[in-house]
């Protein structure tokens, strides 16, 4: 805008002195006068036309590849890579305490019977027992409650069934403890295990 003005402010006094010559008669120095201002506007303009070239080339912006990330010449193209799935080693179950042997006053016995068991290793354990046969160890048949000091229901044995569960005396002892063999059991080789602490098995067969 301050160069326009600046022209049209040079026109206006070109113009001045043309009237001013014409009215004296010097129109030799008049022409003279628009010529040199002219060549001045033409010089400013190309001067202003030169100065928005070069800011305009300032600006233009330059494509520079991303640092660090740009693959180098001549490498393969990076493909997704997929990390490889963990693969956690899952610790083996740990194996059951071998039983130990559990003493019985009679190895061979009849339904309905008694017979007694003792802990070689005089440790106290409840009063209570497993009975399954001895094809199917891990397959309880009966839980066998043993003889109670002052407890005239016992012994006896109650059958599992699965189905429900039962409620066991509190009593426990280093033993020998009496058992009751269940009645109308099946004649074969049973085995009896204590139900608390270091597990001790023996084997009773039924005629």
């Amino acid at each position: 805008m301050p160069d326009l003005e600046h022209d049209l402010q040079e026109d206006l006094r070109a113009l001045a002195d043309r009237r001013a010559a014409e009215a004296g008669g010097d129109f030799d120095s008049v022409l003279t006068t628009a010529r040199t201002r002219k060549r001045r506007r033409t010089a400013g303009l190309t001067v202003i036309g030169a100065a928005a070239v070069v800011g305009a080339v300032a600006v233009v912006p330059t494509l520079l590849p991303a640092s660090g990330d740009a693959p180098a010449a001549g490498s393969p193209v990076p493909t997704n890579a997929v990390a490889p799935p963990k693969v956690e080693a899952i610790p083996t179950a740990q194996a059951l305490p071998k039983a130990g042997a559990l003493g019985l006053t009679a190895t061979v016995t009849k339904a309905g019977s008694q017979f007694v068991a003792t802990f070689p290793d005089k440790q106290v354990r409840a009063a209570t027992f497993s009975l399954a046969s001895a094809s199917k160890p891990d397959v309880a048949l009966y839980t066998l409650v043993a003889k109670i000091p002052g407890d005239p229901t016992t012994p006896y044995a109650v059958r599992m069934t699965g189905e429900f569960g039962m409620e066991a005396p509190s009593y426990s002892g280093p033993g020998p403890y009496t058992l009751a063999m269940p009645k109308g059991l099946p004649s074969g080789s049973y085995r009896v295990c204590t139900l608390s602490g270091a597990p001790l098995c023996g084997l009773v067969t039924v005629k």
